[in-house]
């Protein structure tokens, strides 16, 4: 039985040995990527004219990413608009009846029907 024992264990060896090897290589491995070391270049040139012509900035207003800011930002500006106009006594009082003006409170003998609300004042 010791005999058996001692096979197995010297072939697990066998075995185990190359990739125990491998795994413990401290060398340079060739499998991991270099790191590159970037430098930057000063420019030594300026641009000439006739450069700087072709070199003209694209104008962005034309964009359709522009126009949906500039639309976005009107539709703002006009909702706004609406909620002040909204705010005015006309449109938040109910005594107005929708009238642009407070109507006047006549009579009982000189009251009127008004179209515009549809009641007698």
């Amino acid at each position: 039985m010791q005999k058996s024992s001692l096979v197995f264990i010297v072939s697990l060896l066998a075995i185990c040995s190359p990739i125990l090897s491998i795994a413990q290589t401290t060398l340079g491995d060739k499998s991991l990527p270099e790191e590159k070391v970037h430098t930057q270049s000063k420019r030594t040139h300026k641009p000439t004219k006739e450069r700087s012509v072709r070199l003209k900035k694209v104008n962005v207003r034309h964009t359709p990413r522009y126009e949906f800011y500039a639309r976005m930002e009107e539709v703002a500006k006009e909702k706004q608009r609406m909620l002040r106009k909204m705010d005015e006594p006309q449109y938040t009082n109910p005594l107005y009846f929708g009238h642009k003006r407070l109507p006047k409170r006549h009579e009982v003998h000189k009251m009127r029907y008004c179209k515009e609300c549809g009641i007698r004042h």
